[in-house]
């Protein structure tokens, strides 16, 4: 079964062209509900115009305040991120500064200990060095005293016993294995 729609829309705009004739074709059906549309308006009017009125002025002044509340909260919210991406910035800023400070701080104690360290060493040296030349000087010393007391003793013992060259060299030499032991 083929539905033509064509002829839906025909038998439609027919039908209410029929239904216009017909109410003007009778105008106490038509002055009947002019009048039931006043009579109408009037009850609304009288009893619920103001409550109408004041329902939708109260929704308008709550549409309104809501606005209003959003524009406002959204201003706030504006105000609270620019002040938090500020804080933020000062925040790293204040970081990158504070690292730059440790950072040459610690540059500068590395460089203080390293200049410590140095002077410990350079005078630690300087300590060996007069410990070295003291104890050579007292080795010197010692020396200088042992040949003394070994001259001392050859020229001791060449006095007691009358010399001839032979003797003599056989004397520094038991002198000398004496000093060695």
């Amino acid at each position: 079964m083929l539905v033509n729609i064509d002829e839906i829309f025909q038998e439609a705009a027919q039908s209410v062209i029929d239904g216009l004739y017909s109410i003007m074709n009778r105008p106490d059906i038509v002055l009947l509900n002019i009048l039931a549309f006043i009579v109408l308006l009037l009850v609304i009017k009288k009893f619920f115009w103001q409550k109408i009125t004041a329902f939708v002025d109260a929704r308008q002044k709550a549409m309104t305040e809501a606005m209003d509340n959003a524009k406002t909260e959204r201003e706030r919210a504006m105000e609270i991120q620019a002040k938090a991406t500020q804080d933020y910035e000062q925040m790293k800023e204040e970081t990158r500064q504070l690292k730059e400070k440790l950072t040459q701080e610690a540059y500068k104690q590395q460089e203080e200990l390293v200049e410590a360290a140095k002077e410990e060493a350079k005078r630690r040296l300087e300590q060996a060095e007069k410990d070295i030349a003291f104890e050579i000087e007292q080795a010197n010393d010692e020396i200088k005293q042992s040949i003394k007391t070994i001259a001392f003793a050859a020229a001791e013992k060449i006095v007691k016993r009358e010399i001839d060259a032979s003797v003599h060299e056989d004397i520094i030499e038991e002198i000398i294995r004496e000093n060695e032991k």
